[in-house]
């Protein structure tokens, strides 16, 4: 893998535990708040199913317990779990890197509306008329002087 922002961030293969233990490390969570978080943290969605047999392997393994509040199981890391992460400090801190790469990519995330608006216009090419095409490109030109004027101006 080559050098440069972003290379080497990512989560590889059995890494998904260490960034629910990295969550739960800042705050007792439910299992939903933990596929939130971790999906805006790392700008990436996460399953339910990759969450719950993860949290139930962590509690198996005693790196996490759970207790029921308001009709939720809640999760927090335990001393084993936090040793745990201590003992891979490599790791945690590469994916640390790699949340903090994510958070600022995340901030173009205007640019995946703009590949929809592009698979959009391939998808129905056969809808769209000289004068359907007139008005997409002024749309389009419109759009550019206004984000040349926010980026230059």
């Amino acid at each position: 893998m080559g050098e440069g922002p972003g290379r080497g961030y990512g989560v590889r293969r059995g890494e998904f535990r260490f960034l629910v233990l990295i969550a739960l490390s800042e705050r007792p969570m439910h299992g939903y708040a933990l596929i939130q978080e971790i999906g805006k943290t790392y700008q990436r969605p996460v399953s339910a199913g990759l969450m719950y047999p993860t949290l139930q392997e962590l509690e198996d393994l005693g790196f996490v317990s759970s207790k029921e509040e308001n009709g939720k199981k809640v999760y927090s890391i335990t001393a084993e779990g936090q040793r745990h992460l201590g003992e891979n400090a490599e790791v945690v801190e590469r994916l640390k890197a790699g949340q903090e790469y994510a958070g600022k990519i995340g901030q173009f995330s205007f640019v995946k509306d703009i590949r929809d608006i592009q698979g959009m216009l391939m998808m129905n090419a056969e809808y769209i008329d000289a004068e359907k095409m007139a008005k997409i490109q002024d749309a389009v030109a419109e759009a550019k002087k206004k984000v040349a004027s926010i980026v230059f101006g």
